[in-house]
């Protein structure tokens, strides 16, 4: 699922001298706190829209029979739902459905039994006992107006004065408009879904439309059939008159894919101009991760009316056609829709995944520099995290899909994953985990992922996944360098403190890169940083003038530099990033309190924006500039600094350039 579009900014690294920590401080061990964490994790993910379907039977099959009569907005319903019994002790069949949708009978395996409706649970009595191994199939009759939770769940709506039904059951709406196991756990094996609607419409879902009947009554019948294993969430319908047209996706010299794509017909020209660009997608995630895993069947899109986008299993919904969400849908037929999360709190392998493959399509499609783009706009976003990736926060379906938290934090973390394992470690265990037959149109939950990082590598990569994953916040670097000569070179010795805004962890272990510039010379060398304070140290042939902490900008982080300047100086450093699209922060100090301005002009010494202009006590400060509505070329930002009466220090002013790029 995607809910909003991104924003590209980025992380600021910012000098400031007096960062201290105490040295050789001790570190809890990974084991102690990795036990600390998942019970987190685990008593949070109990509170959690659970299912209360029961637990005795797995899912086979589901068959939706839905009859929508549009003008009076009303659904009529039977659901087949075919399982197998787990248990000797079975019984009563409890399945999710709210009470909203009024149960009119219900049959086991062919034979009319009794039932109740509790506030979102249906139970039903069984026929006779069951036995482990036995299969049983219930056919249930409702009807009613779905009562839409979460991001919609079932929607009633119309586009131009004409009826549109569309549903978005992720992550607990299936019980919304149809009786089921509504938990990401219990995947059926196979889905049909038939609609009855007005004939003038089409209706978009899963799998391969096997036939479209009209009735010769003013309807017509619709019959998508889904042969591949399914969550509830991810069956889904659209329906209204769409505008249809399709793409092909040439798989092999002699096989090709339909993409179906339904729109809005007063969207047709622009969904032609940009949809197109799946095929290029297609391609690229195949390459990466295995062949688009639902190739017998279909993909396409289906326009809807909830906000952002969502991967239905073979047929997106979307209401946009915007390339990274459109590259975030399909990566998601991998990540989500193939491999599903087992539980909400293993959501980061749905969302975070796909939120990087949108990256890598990038890399892929147009280089790195539009990789680099993308994950600046990430990590900068990442900072406003709140909460643990594996430790979601269920008080709301919105906190659940936190922006911030699963979505740019989680492309941070497998950014980062890519270099502390390297490319060639990093894309095996990607495919790796994409191909491992267990997972492969099943459920799976960190734990795999980290598992199959873990067997490709060779590494123990359990202090990565969980400080990243179960712990919250991102490091403060602060670092101080000196140099010496040491005959024919130079020993460059350099202190890192690390300070943290939280107590989980209480520091980062990481792989960290150094940068040693000496002019037009450099040299990086990578650390292992695990402890709050360290110091380390290098023969380098040149005398340095600088040196840098991760420069490349791999890690979430804040770096803080006092470039050997004393706390009473004023400052002010280069925006970062830089280039930009379209924010960008700046970073200024200041040693006492005064007047202070902070201009951005263009090359012309046209003011663009006052970003300050007001007192300011001394201290470090950070202003982030969005260059929305800016048009792109070189721009320079400059401080000025007035001390207040009775200061020796005069005034201050510093002008620096920067490169806004659209």
């Amino acid at each position: 699922m995607k809910r909003r579009g991104i924003i590209a900014v980025c992380l600021v690294g910012i000098p400031l001298s007096g960062l201290l920590a105490q040295k050789n401080s001790s570190r809890k061990a990974p084991e102690a706190e990795a036990a600390s964490f998942e019970k987190h994790a685990i008593a949070k993910e109990q509170n959690f829209y659970q299912s209360g379907a029961s637990s005795w039977i797995d899912i086979t099959y589901y068959r939706l029979q839905l009859n929508l009569t549009t003008p009076q907005s009303y659904l009529k319903g039977r659901s087949t739902v075919t399982g197998i019994c787990r248990s000797d002790e079975a019984g009563p069949l409890v399945l999710d459905l709210v009470n909203q949708m009024k149960v009119d009978s219900t049959f086991i395996n062919g034979r009319r039994t009794s039932f109740s409706q509790g506030p979102s649970t249906l139970s039903v009595t069984l026929d006779r006992p069951y036995r482990s191994g036995e299969l049983l199939s219930a056919d249930l009759y409702y009807e009613g107006v779905p009562v839409a939770t979460g991001f919609g769940s079932f929607e009633f709506s119309s586009h131009q004065n004409v009826p549109w039904v569309y549903s978005l059951s992720e992550p607990a709406g299936a019980r919304d408009w149809w009786p089921c196991k509504d938990d990401p756990s219990d995947k059926a094996d196979s889905s049909d879904v038939i609609v009855t609607c007005d004939s003038s419409f089409k209706v978009g879902s899963n799998g391969i439309l096997v036939s479209d009947i009209n009735n010769g009554d003013g309807t017509s019948t619709f019959h998508w059939q889904e042969r591949y294993p399914i969550a509830s969430y991810l069956i889904s319908i659209a329906v209204t008159n769409y505008a249809q047209f399709s793409n092909w996706f040439h798989y092999s010299p002699s096989d090709s894919m339909e993409i179906l794509d339904y729109v809005l017909p007063e969207h047709l020209s622009d969904a032609l101009a940009s949809l197109p660009r799946t095929v290029d997608m297609l391609t690229v995630y195949s390459n990466l991760y295995g062949l688009y895993p639902f190739v017998k069947e279909k993909y396409g899109h289906s326009e809807f009316g909830t906000g952002g986008a969502m991967e239905h299993q073979t047929m997106t919904s979307t209401t946009t056609f915007a390339e990274d969400v459109i590259s975030h849908e399909l990566a998601h037929q991998w990540f989500g829709d193939m491999i599903t999360c087992r539980t909400w709190a293993d959501l980061w392998l749905n969302e975070g995944f796909a939120e990087y493959s949108s990256a890598l399509f990038r890399e892929k499609e147009y280089g790195m520099n539009s990789y680099w783009s993308y994950m600046n706009s990430q990590m900068s976003l990442a900072v406003e995290a709140v909460g643990a990736i594996g430790v979601p926060d269920t008080s709301s379906v919105r906190n659940l899909f936190d922006t911030p938290r699963i979505y740019d934090k989680g492309a941070t973390v497998l950014h980062m994953l890519r270099h502390v394992l390297g490319d060639s470690l990093f894309f095996r265990s990607l495919w790796t985990y994409a191909n491992t037959p267990s997972l492969r149109y099943s459920t799976a939950t960190i734990k795999d992922f980290q598992t199959a990082c873990e067997t490709v590598s060779g590494m123990n990569l359990d202090y990565f996944f969980q400080e990243w994953i179960y712990g919250e916040g991102f490091p403060n670097y602060g670092y101080s360098w000196s140099s010496s000569a040491a005959g024919n070179e130079y020993l460059v010795k350099v202190d890192l403190e690390q300070s943290v805004r939280n107590t989980s962890p209480a520091f980062y272990t990481m792989p960290v890169d150094i940068q040693i510039k000496s002019g037009t010379w450099d040299t990086i060398a990578t650390v292992f940083n695990n402890a709050r304070s360290q110091e380390f140290a290098f023969e380098v042939s040149n005398k340095p003038t600088n040196v840098l902490i991760d420069p490349e900008g791999w890690i979430l982080k804040l770096v803080f530099s006092d470039e050997d300047q004393s706390p009473g100086s004023y400052a002010l450093e280069q925006n970062y990033p830089n280039p930009f699209n379209p924010n960008t922060t700046i970073a200024f100090r200041l040693p006492m309190h005064g007047f202070v301005t902070l201009r951005i002009y263009d090359v012309l010494g046209r003011l663009v924006s006052t970003l300050l202009d007001e007192q300011k006590n001394a201290g470090l400060y950070t202003v982030d500039w969005n260059s929305t509505g800016v048009a792109s070329g070189v721009y320079f930002y400059q401080l000025s600094a007035h001390p207040l009466a009775g200061t020796q220090t005069g005034d201050f002013v510093e002008t620096r350039k920067m490169i806004l790029v659209r």
